[in-house]
């Protein structure tokens, strides 16, 4: 995994304290990794355009177009006459290396091959006036390829859209990671997201961080390397059912895919289920980890003896997030997967806040993590960039697809991290790898977006390769 960063600014006076870079060279080194990737990419000759602010980001694109200026047609675009220093600087630079401005806003945005994004970095905290929301629907409707230095312009530090934001294709973050650039919000936005290394190593520039980012190589697989064991070896695996029974088996029938050695689902009514999955009427001492809330209604909850739970390791799903009793189950044994309107329910049972889900989506990252702080429990926080929450740490699941988002979905996910846990996998662990496996399940998924069934998903998990 990676680290994610709130603000980078604080790394960059490290580097220069440190290690003796000046603000100016920090920005040659940003624009060089910026001129390095269109040369990559574009033909020599073709038309490239910055659309440059008054700040430091705006003097990054000018500095890169001074870097490409003969060998591309290298134009900008000034948003503002009120330059910084640096903006200076480096305006007069390119202007000595051929580099044009173009006052045809439209013209300019409409005949570019390739357009930088340099109106505003991270430390924007303030809604756009009309005519920057204006200039950015233009570039979004422009046809050329869009790059964003640091940040899509409009995107604030912690994530959020402030009224408009420039859709990139591609963005180069400068130094590290940083958070922003994964909220759910963000996701429509940044494209394809490059780090450019400003002098020094990752390893030199970068600190420690509450916030990090998952990679495909932390998914750990339960592959089974001994050969003289049973399914005992396994665990049981146990799902309560309630009013909507579809829920709970397609839960038992993802956990039995993903390791599971038993799995039972607990109900007194008769329910057609698999061959492979087991009823009971009540739960047993050999059942090592179960999953709760998923399709069990209101009634279920009410009749849900929490006293029977103890000591098992849990899952926490859907209706429980309405109850009181969930307050009764949390303990580090357990793993809450909630989605955002669940999650705001849970917020006010704990009393940590009383929001709807635009000021949760707006902040999730932030209540995510308060919450951790307060209860020991694994919280995943479902969405588009799903969240991990442990003991104030929160780790970013980036792959998550727009075809996940489905009915049944969940139930899924819930079931994978129960057979982990099931496995003897700590809470932690098993959140993290099954929400990997959940989103990289899809990986040979050919139909379209919108066609996905829930058992697609499990259908792909039993596919998956350690890598």
């Amino acid at each position: 995994m990676k680290n994610l960063y709130l603000d980078t600014r604080v790394l960059d006076e490290r580097a220069s304290e440190k290690f003796g870079l000046s603000e100016e060279l920090l920005m040659e080194n940003a624009a060089t990794a910026i001129a390095n990737f269109i040369r990559k990419k574009f033909k020599k000759g073709e038309r490239v355009l910055g659309v440059c602010g008054a700040g430091n980001n705006g003097a990054d694109v000018l500095c890169a177009l001074r870097m490409l200026g003969g060998e591309f047609e290298c134009e900008f675009i000034l948003a503002s006459k009120n330059l910084k220093p640096l903006a200076i600087k480096q305006l007069e630079r390119a202007k000595f290396a051929g580099v044009r401005e173009n006052k045809e806003v439209e013209n300019s945005l409409n005949s570019a091959k390739c357009l930088i994004d340099g109106l505003f970095g991270s430390g924007l905290n303030r809604a756009l006036d009309q005519n920057l929301t204006n200039l950015i629907s233009k570039i979004n409707a422009s046809p050329a390829y869009i790059i964003a230095c640091d940040v899509p312009s409009g995107l604030s530090n912690d994530g959020k859209v402030l009224g408009a934001c420039v859709k990139a294709d591609a963005t180069i973050t400068m130094g590290a990671k940083k958070l922003a650039l994964y909220s759910d919000a963000a996701k429509d936005y940044v494209g394809k997201i490059k780090v450019a290394t400003l002098g020094v190593s990752s390893q030199n520039y970068e600190r420690e961080s509450d916030y990090h980012l998952l990679e495909k190589c932390d998914l750990i697989l339960p592959n089974r390397k001994n050969q003289c064991v049973n399914k005992g070896n396994f665990g049981h695996a146990f799902i309560i059912s309630g009013e909507h029974i579809g829920a709970s088996n397609l839960c038992a029938k993802a956990a039995f895919a993903f390791g599971a050695g038993l799995v039972s689902v607990i109900c007194e009514q008769g329910l057609n289920l698999p061959t492979h999955i087991m009823q009971a009427s009540k739960i047993s001492e050999k059942m090592n980890a179960g999953a709760l809330g998923m399709g069990l209604g209101k009634k279920g909850v009410e009749e849900l003896e929490v006293q029977n739970l103890k000591g098992k390791k849990l899952v926490l799903d859907a209706d429980i997030f309405y109850s009181q009793k969930v307050l009764d189950l949390l303990s580090e044994n357990c793993v809450l997967t909630p989605h955002p309107k669940e999650f705001c329910s849970l917020l006010k049972i704990c009393k940590i806040a009383d929001i709807n889900v635009q000021t949760l989506q707006e902040n999730r990252h932030a209540y995510a993590k308060v919450w951790s702080e307060k209860f020991k429990a694994v919280l995943v926080l479902k969405g588009a960039n799903t969240i991990i929450a442990k003991e104030g740490q929160i780790y970013v699941m980036p792959y998550g697809k727009n075809a996940l988002a489905k009915g049944g979905s969940g139930d899924v996910l819930s079931g994978l991290v129960l057979a982990l846990l099931a496995q003897g996998y700590e809470p932690l662990d098993a959140a993290i790898s099954a929400t990997l496996a959940h989103a990289l399940s899809l990986k040979n998924f050919g139909k379209n977006s919108y066609a996905l069934e829930p058992t697609d998903i499990i259908k792909g998990v039993k596919c998956l390769r350690k890598r």
